[in-house]
């Protein structure tokens, strides 16, 4: 695998083993509560890499092995139908490859009518489902569900960004399904969420539908030392080689969250020649690369805020790490944005489109390279 990949820092959800750094005591537990039919809600800051967990383990033996694995990000989705339609590609885009399941859900799914493509060069069929052909959600979701449920091997569904169900457009929909999974006798769920008081209040308030149907879950940073480590035996595998200090800048700008030490390290990776040594001096190029790199889509983003939305979000990445209080005085006093109804508007919009995060009482960007873009620019 290693003479395919030209850059050992992945940044895709899906990590080959031998780049995968770390994280061996989540999965193994993760792996435990699959395998003792404990459903799982994960949960932690946005980046760290719950998708990738998730992936890596169902790629562990006990589990490849034993059942059937589906991985649904429902973090688009602004209602049940578009839950369903993204479930509905998921499980028909894998239909070929899990024995038993095409012919299934051909005979099990009376809601949907998907469309069939037969490839001739393979000699196979294939079917998928856009949201159009959904009329029924509810049906489809139940009848979907019916047939993984009658699948000779049992199957777990990790849904990601189980939160957003919050904001679908349909009212009572964590009853609705908090009862048809139930129903599940053969299926097992891990519900991944950003949020985490959104996350904890679905599974730990007494009056939720979800309240103790799963274990609880977190994942932290990767330790320092650990990632120190894992990052020059990347670059050594490869002929090259990183100054610990120059990991440890990198490392501690981002407090250590796993997507942006895989970004600095790829592009730090990028600008090695084999034989060489970049050392720490070179942070302020290996990240000045990666803002350069999306200056074009952070500009059309930025393009399409409303000029208070704009001002807001300027205000809040000057405050820096800690984010800004924005209805204090002071803030508003110091950035001349007031008055406190129209930062709330605005605060609202960006907050729902997850533009900005809490952080306690106060507001921080959420993509922490857009802050820095826009502390730039």
């Amino acid at each position: 695998m290693a003479a395919l990949v030209k850059n050992p820092f992945i940044l895709t959800p899906f990590v080959p083993e031998e780049y995968f750094c770390d994280r061996e005591k989540e999965t193994a537990l993760l792996c435990k509560h699959i395998l003792n039919g404990r459903n799982v809600a994960l949960f932690a800051d946005r980046r760290l890499g719950k998708t990738g967990l998730i992936r890596h383990c169902f790629e562990q033996k006990d589990i490849k092995n034993n059942f059937n694995t589906f991985l649904v990000d429902i973090y688009s989705a602004g209602s049940l139908k578009e839950m369903t339609s993204l479930f509905a590609k998921e499980v028909f885009s894998t239909a070929s490859s899990v024995t038993g399941l095409k012919d299934r859900l051909l005979k099990g799914i009376k809601s949907i009518k998907p469309t069939v493509e037969f490839n001739q060069l393979t000699s196979t069929v294939s079917f998928s489902a856009g949201i159009g052909d959904i009329t029924e959600p509810e049906r489809s979701l139940e009848e979907i569900l019916s047939v993984l449920d009658s699948l000779k091997k049992p199957t777990v569904i990790a849904i990601d960004e189980f939160q957003t169900i919050r904001n679908f457009k349909e009212s009572n929909v964590e009853a609705f399904l908090r009862t048809v999974f139930q129903k599940c006798k053969r299926c097992l769920f891990i519900y991944t969420g950003s949020i985490n008081h959104s996350i904890n209040n679905i599974f730990k308030s007494p009056d939720k539908p979800f309240y103790n149907s799963a274990v609880m879950m977190t994942i932290d940073v990767i330790d320092r030392e650990v990632y120190r480590e894992f990052a020059q035996r990347m670059f050594r595998s490869y002929g090259k080689d990183i100054d610990e200090g120059l990991v440890y800048k990198c490392y501690d700008y981002f407090d250590g969250i796993t997507w942006y030490n895989q970004l600095l390290m790829n592009e730090a990776f990028a600008q090695t020649e084999r034989g060489e040594t970049i050392d720490e001096d070179s942070f302020d190029s290996v990240y000045e690369a990666i803002i350069t790199q999306q200056d074009f889509s952070y500009r059309e983003l930025f393009s399409r805020f409303s000029e208070k939305q704009k001002t807001l979000l300027m205000a809040i990445a000057r405050e820096g790490k800690e984010g800004a209080s924005v209805t204090s005085q002071d803030f508003m006093m110091r950035y001349s944005i007031g008055p406190t109804s129209s930062i709330q508007t605005a605060c609202s919009a960006l907050k729902k489109n997850n533009f900005i995060t809490d952080n306690g009482s106060r507001k921080q960007i959420t993509d922490l390279i857009f802050r820095d873009w826009l502390r730039k620019n």
